[in-house]
């Protein structure tokens, strides 16, 4: 009878071999699968710590990829905006930190969001994660006991969390490591500033100066990635500020809460990071176009806070959204193109514009089309003279819209040399010099635009970025688009007549 016990137990022995083979086989996939995915990092572990699924938006998988590509190392500098309340913090803070110490218990990160109670509550959440049953099944990463403050705890493996208010102190601590290939841990800035802040100057460049005083000398090397997560509050505000006077070239991931295609870089050194999000609200669940709508209504915060794209409050010259608008061009007498050309080529900051207008029957200037960009010489030209030939096309007839007369340009840098290739052609080019700085030729037809003599489409793929540099005018990040505009409201409402003759 002992023998085939015997028999009975070595292959019950095997089996469970085999089993916590396959148990362990399983455990591995899984982890691999948690740590080369933020999604199912961070769906796996909400669910464990919440008691609830996350909720999963369109634009959350294209979020999590971005962070993705920060722990592979191919992004070093990324800014993504997004409107208050769609998951950035669970998303950006807690769980990154909390992925980044799974895959380097060593890790050290710094993260610092406008007020001191946010801070610690995240570096809370983090623990909470880690301390989770299912994340310790996988990554055993524990804290030291003698530092397990709010502010700051270290694992037992070397690694820290320091957390803090922005405008805190944070010396003695450094994120990331120096020595050490593959992620270390970074730089995570989470709302720096807070809305009530954002009309205040002193708080602004105080929080804008923490970056070369503080938050730079802090990072153990240069390729220690920073995450910046917020939503634009000011035209000059912490996003602004690195883009313009960082000297670091920026990834930028852009949400608006109503996407209308992929939007517009600002300017700075930035690459804006495509999101292929269909046309329509961010997340319908949290926000329908009716609700969109009413947030519309406080304009100045919508476009910032919503739209991620701030414009200044109050005091400007032109008020866009009192102008008429057409849905059928209305009949015209003549037509131009009035262009403002960039002052480098090579300059991030600097865009080309060409404008169609056509002055109407009714005595009114209309905007008919708006083709903005970066443009190296060849191109330019070849963009003037395509618009151009498009402008004289079958879709503009002369017995309604009246002929194309010119194309007037700036003579100054590139738009010097675009005057004289133009030149060799058969556009009938004006070359203008300005005898006025922009402000002033902009208070030369305020007027004409106050008594509704100027009109816009009431749709068109350019319309939204040009309603919002004529409204942020002369405070704006840009002013490009403005100049062609006081052109023809000038030449078409004004009385001045831009020819080669009087020029």
């Amino acid at each position: 009878m002992n023998a085939p016990l015997s028999r009975l137990a070595l292959l019950m022995a095997i089996r469970a071999e085999k089993e916590a083979r396959k148990s362990e086989e399983d455990r591995q996939r899984e982890r691999e699968r948690l740590l080369g995915s933020h999604l199912a990092f961070t769906t796996k572990f909400f669910l464990e710590k919440e008691g609830q699924p996350f909720s999963v938006a369109p634009f959350h998988p294209v979020m999590c990829g971005t962070l993705d590509r920060v722990f592979s190392g191919e992004i070093n500098r990324l800014i993504i905006n997004i409107p208050p309340g769609y998951g950035k913090t669970e998303l950006a803070v807690i769980n990154f930190i909390a992925r980044g110490f799974a895959i380097n218990p060593r890790s050290r990160f710094i993260h610092a969001s406008y007020a001191e109670p946010l801070a610690l509550d995240n570096s809370t959440k983090v623990k909470d994660v880690i301390n989770l049953p299912g994340y310790q099944a996988h990554w055993q990463v524990s804290m030291r006991p003698d530092t397990n403050a709010k502010g700051l705890w270290r694992t037992m493996a070397g690694g820290h969390l320091r957390a803090a208010a922005a405008g805190q102190p944070i010396t003695g601590f450094r994120a990331g490591i120096l020595a050490e290939p593959g992620f270390t841990g970074a730089l995570i800035i989470d709302d720096p500033l807070k809305p009530d802040d954002a009309s205040s100057d002193t708080m602004r460049k105080f929080i804008n100066a923490r970056w070369e005083n503080t938050f730079k000398s802090r990072l153990a090397h240069e390729n220690v990635p920073v995450i910046v997560i917020m939503q634009r509050l000011h035209v000059d505000d912490f996003v602004a500020h690195l883009l313009e006077k960082s000297g670091e070239h920026w990834h930028m991931l852009k949400l608006p809460v109503l996407i209308d295609g992929e939007g517009q870089a600002p300017g700075g050194d930035v690459d804006l990071i495509p999101h292929g999000l269909p046309d329509g609200p961010l997340w319908e669940h949290k926000h329908s176009l009716a609700q969109i709508a009413v947030l519309q209504l406080a304009a100045h915060v919508y476009h910032g806070q919503y739209g991620q794209e701030p414009t200044v409050e109050g005091g400007n010259l032109f008020k866009p959204g009192l102008l008429p608008r057409y849905e059928e061009v209305p009949k015209l007498v003549w037509r131009a193109i009035y262009a403002d050309t960039a002052q480098k080529t090579k300059e991030r900051n600097d865009y080309t514009v060409f404008e169609h207008w056509g002055q109407g029957v009714d005595g009114k200037a209309h905007l008919l089309e708006v083709v903005r960009g970066r443009f190296e010489a060849p191109e330019l030209e070849k963009t003037a003279k395509a618009l151009w030939t498009k402008c004289r096309g079958k879709e503009w007839p002369t017995e309604r819209y009246g002929h194309l007369r010119k194309m007037v340009i700036e003579d100054k840098v590139s738009g010097t040399g675009l005057i004289q290739s133009l030149g060799r052609s058969s556009i009938p080019v004006v070359a203008l010099q300005r005898d006025k700085d922009k402000y002033t030729r902009a208070l030369d037809v305020v007027p004409a635009a106050a008594a509704g003599l100027v009109s816009l489409p009431k749709s068109a793929p350019w319309l939204k970025d040009f309603v919002s540099e004529l409204a942020a005018f002369p405070d704006g990040a840009f002013d490009d688009q403005v100049d062609p505009f006081i052109d023809a409201v000038a030449e078409m409402c004004g009385g001045t007549t831009f020819t080669l003759d009087n020029l």
